[in-house]
């Protein structure tokens, strides 16, 4: 009964210690299940990214590679019709700077010529009314006839009245030949008073020839006037080729 005893409590004991041992052993071999299930489940996953994921990058970077080859295109496209705007801004650009001078060289020529003509027309209507030549290229020294006045004035002195037709030219140099030019069409007004002034106070044996066939008391008084107006030494001397006494009454 001892015995049996004995062996029931080393059997107990026995059991005890297996069970020890056993949980012990689970416990033991815990982590290496675990870290054996976590192994698995890591191959398990990557396998899954591989086989799901793997296909998946192709597409999109093709996607990638023709978006970029359409950016590039266009930009390409855009380049070029930049290239020909430009090119066909420079033939536009050199078209005009061509057609520019040959234009404007037609209208300065057309420009040019109305003025010449209509200064002709005027230089001669002048010269024909004022009985005077058109204005030449003349010497310093050379001598000049310019009209002074072609007009009609009346004579009272004899208490008959008279009317003289009347023509006075005045010689000058070529070098006074502009300022003398200015000063007759500047002064024409005060020019014709002063000499119809002359004429109306002057003796109507003097102006008809009577007794200065050369009119030298005339010639004298219409120099006295223009030297005044114009300054000495610019007349040299007065012609009157024309003084007619017309009677009135």
């Amino acid at each position: 009964m001892a015995d049996h005893a004995e062996k029931t409590a080393d059997d107990a004991g026995n059991d005890k210690s297996k069970k020890k041992a056993g949980i012990a052993g689970l416990l033991g071999k815990l982590p290496v299940l675990l870290g054996g299930v976590m192994v698995i489940e890591g191959a398990v996953l990557f396998a899954g990214f591989k086989f799901f994921g793997g296909g998946a990058p192709h597409p999109a970077a093709a996607e990638l590679v023709k978006a970029e080859s359409a950016e590039a295109e266009q930009e390409a496209g855009a380049a070029a019709g930049e290239g020909e705007k430009s090119k066909a801004a420079e033939g536009e650009s050199k078209g005009e700077k061509e057609s520019a001078p040959k234009e404007e060289a037609h209208g300065e020529k057309k420009a040019e010529k109305p003025p010449a003509k209509a200064e002709g027309k005027e230089g001669k209507e002048s010269a024909e009314k004022s009985g005077e030549k058109p204005a030449v290229k003349r010497g310093k020294h050379q001598a000049v006839e310019l009209a002074v006045v072609e007009f009609r004035a009346p004579n009272k002195v004899s208490g008959k009245t008279f009317i003289y037709d009347v023509s006075v030219y005045a010689v000058t140099k070529g070098e006074n030949e502009a300022k003398l030019r200015a000063v007759l069409a500047d002064r024409e007004a005060t020019i014709k008073d002063r000499i119809r002034t002359i004429i109306a106070q002057s003796d109507p044996e003097k102006l008809g020839g009577g007794s200065e066939p050369g009119l030298e008391t005339l010639r004298r008084q219409i120099k006295h006037q223009l030297d005044e107006l114009a300054g000495d030494e610019i007349v040299d001397e007065i012609l009157i080729p024309r003084c007619i006494p017309f009677r009135v009454d």
